[in-house]
Formats: C-alpha cells, structure tokens, sequence
C-alpha cells in the first residue's frame, strides 16, 4: 500500500504526465501563455495608453515589470478556477471512504507550481535582456514561494469545496480575475492609479504578492516593501487555516456528495 507521501507523488505525477508528456505543443504553452498577456499588455499600456508612470520605465524595464507581476496572478488564477472543479471531476476517488480530499488540490498545485518554476527561467532570461540582471534580492525568491504555496493550497480547498455548492463558479471566478488583473500592481504601478482604483488595489489580496515577488526580481523598485511581506504572511496563513478547516469539514458530507 503507498504511503500518503507517495500517493501524492503518483497523482502529482499522472496529472503531470496527462497535461505535458506526449504533448510538445502543451509544454511548450506554458512558456508561451505568459509571454501573450505581456505583449499585449506592453502594446496597450505603453505605446497606445502611454501612461506617465510607465513610460518612464522604458521598454526593457516594463517588459520585466509587467512579467514579474503575471508570474504569482496567473499561478493563484489558475490554482483557484481549476480548484472549482476538483470534487466533481473526480467523483470516482471520492467514492473511497480512506482518499483524503485534500490531495487533490494538493497534486493541483504541485502541477502549477512546476509551470511557475518554467516560467521563472523565462523571467531570467528577461532579467538578463533587460540588463536588470539577478542580485542577491533573489534570495527573497523562496520565501515568497512558500507563502505563495500556502495561499494557493488554501485558496484551493475552498474553492473546491465552494466549486461543488456553486456549480457556476468557475465562469464566475474567470470574469472575477480578469477584473482584478486590473486593480492590481501587476500593469502599473500602484501610485500611478486614480485613488479609487488605488484603493481597491490595496484591497486586493493578490497586490501582495505581486509586491512581494517583486522584490526578489526588482529590488530597485522602491526597496523590500516589509508590510507588503507581513500582509502576505498574514493572507497566507488565513487562506491555508480557512481551506484546510474546509476541506476537513468537508470530508465528513463526502458519502452524501457521492
């Protein structure tokens, strides 16, 4: 019988194995995918909306600003949405009174974090084009991943859980994170924001961790944003307290999900 070690790395490893190998156009997507939103985002906001604040930084420069920012939205987008259908969709494991539910999302993110860890070789490679090159700021680079781990598996749980009550949620979600692409650091700085669009941005849970990514890769952009680290620290801890309480609670309603 496998260990629950080793449980989770065979089905961190066939969903792997489902979306990459076999399939050279899908691998290579997941460097690509990002790259699209840069461009576009580059075009509109730079040469089209030609903002002050972003004008200033130069192509290179926001280029790198724009990818630093898509790296931890794009991995909580996806970690969310496809949170939302991981007790339907796999019903069948579910029917076993001893799976523990929380591997799920578990395998889940382990995937997305693999196509974060792609993506990073492509922000080096634009750290370097760029000439911002790679200081000893990215020793900040771990710390960061284990609180984005953190708020992904906790976001996660619950979104699985909250997927199963609310069957639209997905496309609820997906029109949600389009709109927070937008109130969030990750196009433009914060300060070059009209003062509603600033504070909804403050608001916003994933600003955080954009800040926070941000000074491991861009450490002359205003320095280490301590209460930003201490926000996230805080963000993190709640999401993975509230999923995990979820996803237990949970467990106990699973005969009759099934």
């Amino acid at each position: 019988m496998l260990s629950k070690q080793e449980f989770l790395f065979e089905l961190t490893r066939r969903r792997v194995v489902e979306r990459y190998i076999g399939s050279s156009a899908m691998a290579l997507w997941v460097v690509v995918a990002p790259l699209i939103p840069l461009a576009t985002n580059l075009a509109v906001f730079y040469f089209v909306a030609r903002i002050p604040a972003v004008q200033s930084m130069g192509v290179p420069a926001y280029a790198v600003y724009i990818f630093s920012g898509l790296l931890p939205f794009r991995i909580i987008q996806g970690a969310v949405i496809e949170a939302t259908d991981l007790l339907v969709t796999n019903m069948e494991m579910l029917k076993s009174v001893n799976f523990p539910l929380h591997i799920l999302s578990m395998t889940s993110v382990a995937a997305l974090v693999l196509e974060f860890g792609l993506q990073l070789l492509v922000m080096l490679v634009l750290l370097l084009a760029s000439g911002h090159g790679v200081g000893m700021s990215i020793l900040l680079l771990p710390p960061a991943v284990i609180l984005l781990v953190m708020a992904l598996l906790g976001a996660s749980w619950t979104a699985s859980v909250a997927g199963y009550l609310l069957r639209d949620l997905r496309e609820v979600l997906g029109v949600g994170f389009t709109v927070l692409l937008y109130f969030s650091p990750v196009i433009y700085p914060i300060e070059a924001m009209p003062r509603l669009m600033a504070t909804v941005a403050n608001l916003n849970p994933i600003s955080y961790f954009v800040i926070v990514f941000r000074d491991a890769f861009l450490p002359g952009a205003g320095g280490l944003h301590l209460e930003s680290w201490l926000v996230a620290g805080a963000i993190a801890t709640a999401a993975f307290a509230v999923g995990l309480i979820a996803i237990q609670r949970t467990r106990r309603f699973v005969g009759d999900m099934v």
